[in-house]
């Protein structure tokens, strides 16, 4: 472990402890994330709003489609075309969007924890090559296959369920006046999922990496900080803000599940990590 003379600005220092700065995951990786997801949804989204009114326009369809099996079979082959489309599209971009997220995330680790070392410390001095080598490439390549499978998800959950929508709405006679509310349920729905992908997955990327960074040079323990402003804060989590943890020991951060972990990996958890060095008096 990286040895620290009592600096004179640290209000901690006394007490045998030095903070650094808090890991503070980067909002601008997320907001590019989330624009890039937004897009594809709204291209798909619109597609096939447009796809479905053509289908329901024609007079065959107003008139029998509740009765005539050959709609079905048209709405049948539309979706379909649709879910292959889509799911094609989505597949074709989720290692490029995934893999340029995890290099984003890696360098914004990478600058966060050398801010926090250097506050931590005048004594230290880093080498970018010890901080990116060892079980960092593991975490990039989970990143990266965590993520492609997520975008994959997005236009199989949301044509999956619009094809039985459609069905449905054959089946009861009622046509758009079923789909249009639930395309526009669905939207909002898809649209959200799309933003927590983009803000968990970024929070579980930083963390992640930066835990594996601050292992690496040897800074074992960080302080636990609950971040403000969420709609429904964990009690769990305010409880355990200003408690100091190792990386080595992670807290219980779920008492239903008895899961383990660090700030950031449950979901739409924002409690940040504030690295720390525990020193003695005759180091």
């Amino acid at each position: 472990m990286p040895k620290v003379r009592e600096q004179p600005w640290s209000n901690n220092a006394r007490k045998g402890i030095v903070e650094g700065k808090p890991l503070n995951p980067s909002a601008a990786i997320e907001a590019r994330y989330y624009t890039t997801l937004r897009v594809l949804i709204d291209r798909m989204i619109a597609d096939t709003d447009h796809e479905l009114k053509k289908l329901f326009k024609t007079e065959h369809a107003e008139e029998y489609f509740a009765q005539d099996a050959s709609v079905s079979s048209q709405a049948r082959i539309l979706t379909n075309a649709l879910i292959k489309k889509y799911t094609d599209l989505f597949a074709s971009l989720s290692k490029p969007t995934a893999e340029r997220f995890a290099d984003e995330s890696d360098q914004s680790s990478d600058i966060a924890v050398k801010s926090s070392i250097r506050h931590l410390s005048d004594q230290l001095t880093l080498s970018t090559k010890t901080i990116t080598s060892g079980p960092l490439n593991d975490i990039l390549n989970a990143t990266i296959t965590e993520n492609v499978a997520l975008i994959k998800s997005i236009p199989a959950q949301y044509l999956s369920g619009v094809q039985q929508a459609v069905m449905r709405s054959i089946t009861t006679g009622n046509g758009m006046a079923d789909l249009v509310p639930y395309l526009q349920k669905q939207k909002g729905i898809t649209l959200r999922r799309a933003r927590m992908i983009s803000t968990d997955q970024t929070r579980k990327a930083f963390n992640s990496l930066s835990k594996a960074r601050m292992e690496k040079i040897g800074v074992t323990s960080y302080i636990w900080r609950h971040t403000a402003g969420s709609r429904h804060p964990r009690k769990q989590h305010i409880e355990m803000s200003g408690n100091v943890y190792r990386y080595d020991d992670p807290p219980v951060i779920d008492d239903r599940t008895g899961e383990r972990g660090i700030p950031g990996q449950a979901i739409n958890c924002a409690c940040r990590m504030q690295p720390v060095l525990i020193f003695s008096e005759d180091e």
